[in-house]
């Protein structure tokens, strides 16, 4: 019988404080592993209330700067940032 991989269990607590981490590395590898599994960023645990969070901004530019950036996740980039620049 073949063994299957046991999902990790998502923890939003664990997500949001790594999201919204002052180490820039820390966010980045959360934005990526959240995009692998939902599809999307996790642009909402941010406060973009009065213009986007500087460290959802950073992030958004670490991701589009880092060559490795798929072109899918360059897509869901783009979307994110239309949405945020017209709310």
């Amino acid at each position: 019988m073949e063994k299957r991989e046991k999902k990790q269990r998502f923890s939003f607590d664990e997500m949001k404080e790594a999201a919204t981490s002052a180490n820039a590395d820390v966010r980045k590898k959360v934005f990526l592993e959240y995009f692998e599994q939902f599809e999307e960023f996790p642009s909402y645990v941010f406060d973009n209330e009065n213009g986007t969070d500087t460290r959802l901004s950073q992030t958004i530019q670490d991701l589009n700067d880092d060559p490795e950036t798929s072109e899918k996740m360059r897509k869901g980039i783009a979307l994110l940032i239309e949405r945020l620049s017209s709310a």
